[in-house]
């Protein structure tokens, strides 16, 4: 039996992998983004038809994460408070959340590990963003699509009983930074999140100015267990972030607090 890596290039070789397809809710948003005329009214629609990212969206804009003191009870009013590209970035990132399961229970504990960990970049990025004066929301959708790629891993190692976990974690570490990018592609993504699964693992990369995919990886390397984390001093995007090598473990310290509260947030 050929090896899970070696089955899902064949795959994509001959154009039979089957990819991902975003939720109806972040579909028609991503719709709506096209329309000049797009106003809150119609957004609101969209997002009404589902009801978890509603609630989603009333739970932030009733968060301290916002800070505002008024309580919001309509979506509406809600998406007029936060601001229509804000609301369309974090539904169409909480979508995401149902295309990490699994019928496999096995492979529903792997999807549920994935997921969690891109909550935790994503959460993140969304408070590393402000200190980096990038929009908060964008780097919310960075971290939580890094790893979209390991999805069709899953969905074909699902199909036969055959792979090793081991063999699963080693090819999903090997192949899901070219698949994601092939899915967000395929979604139609801005390079700005589209390169990320690619990229968010050279950090050597040299760029002028910091951007989402820096973030990314910073996050990232911060969460990773100690035995794969990377000394801060080998990792680029540290400098365009204005830290200092040897006091990052001190600035993500003074972070704690805004994470754990985007965590208490988002969580769904």
């Amino acid at each position: 039996m050929k090896p899970l890596a070696a089955d899902i290039m064949h795959a994509v070789e001959s154009n039979n992998l089957s990819l991902p397809t975003l939720p109806e809710v972040a579909l028609r948003i991503r719709q709506c983004e096209h329309d000049p005329n797009l106003d809150i009214l119609t957004l609101t629609r969209v997002i009404e038809h589902d009801p978890a990212t509603t609630a989603q969206i009333l739970r932030i804009a009733n968060s301290p994460l916002v800070r505002r003191e008024v309580k919001v009870a309509d979506l509406s009013k809600a998406i007029g408070l936060l601001g229509m590209n804000y609301c369309a970035r974090v539904a169409i990132s909480l979508s995401t959340r149902q295309l990490f399961n699994s019928k496999k229970p096995s492979s529903e504990e792997k999807m549920r590990e994935i997921w969690q960990h891109s909550l935790d970049v994503a959460c993140h990025c969304y408070v590393l963003a402000s200190k980096a004066k990038l929009v908060p929301e964008e780097a919310f959708l960075a971290g939580l699509l890094h790893k979209i790629g390991t999805l069709p891993i899953i969905a074909i190692a699902d199909k036969k009983d055959c792979y090793s976990l081991i063999e699963l974690n080693k090819t999903i570490d090997e192949i899901h930074p070219m698949l994601g990018e092939n899915i967000l592609n395929h979604w139609q993504f801005p390079r700005s999140i589209a390169d990320i699964p690619q990229n968010y693992l050279d950090h050597s990369r040299y760029i002028n100015k910091i951007d989402l995919c820096d973030l990314v990886t910073l996050a990232n390397n911060k969460i990773i267990s100690d035995e794969q984390r990377l000394p801060w001093n080998d990792i680029v995007a540290v400098e365009r972030m204005g830290w200092n090598s040897d006091t990052v473990e001190d600035e993500f310290y003074h972070l704690t607090a805004e994470i754990e509260l985007a965590h208490h947030v988002f969580e769904c």
